[in-house]
């Protein structure tokens, strides 16, 4: 290989080799994805920065709705029921607002223990009938099985 034929070689790879620099630098009528000077780039957006007296109204205004928290918490720890009222928008009510607004009444309260109260006794009912079977049969009185594991009385006897 003479010097012409190796610098024609030569002078045909650094073409091949721009051609391919300008395809991924966006030249040639193809765009690559990013820009390609800092001049092409858009400015970065200013971000806006909050007024001293912004961040002190914010602060004063919360401050305001802890200390309406707090005074119907003590107002609800002494039983007064001089409750203040709260907007209902407000998201984050007080817990003695949320405690006053699940209770049940004394009538129904009743009524559910009343309720209780009969189902334990017909579950003691058929566990004494269980037991007393068992013994008529001859069998030892035991306290395993599930009925006496369900009740406590069968289990005490």
């Amino acid at each position: 290989m003479n010097t012409t034929e190796l610098l024609s070689s030569i002078d045909s790879e650094i073409a091949n080799l721009q051609q391919a620099r300008a395809l991924l630098a966006g030249q040639d009528g193809y765009r690559s994805t990013g820009p390609r000077s800092p001049a092409d780039r858009k400015p970065a957006k200013k971000r806006h920065t909050m007024s001293a007296e912004g961040r002190a109204r914010i602060a004063a205004a919360q401050r305001a709705r802890w200390a309406k928290s707090r005074k119907a918490i003590k107002v609800a720890a002494s039983g007064s029921s001089a409750a203040p009222t709260a907007k209902k928008s407000t998201a984050a009510a007080s817990p003695a607002r949320k405690a006053a607004k699940r209770t049940m009444s004394a009538g129904a309260r009743a009524k559910i223990a009343a309720a209780q109260k009969a189902r334990w006794a017909r579950v003691r009912k058929t566990a004494k009938k269980v037991v007393s079977a068992k013994s008529a049969a001859g069998k030892k009185k035991t306290t395993s099985g599930p009925v006496a594991a369900a009740t406590p009385v069968a289990a005490g006897s």
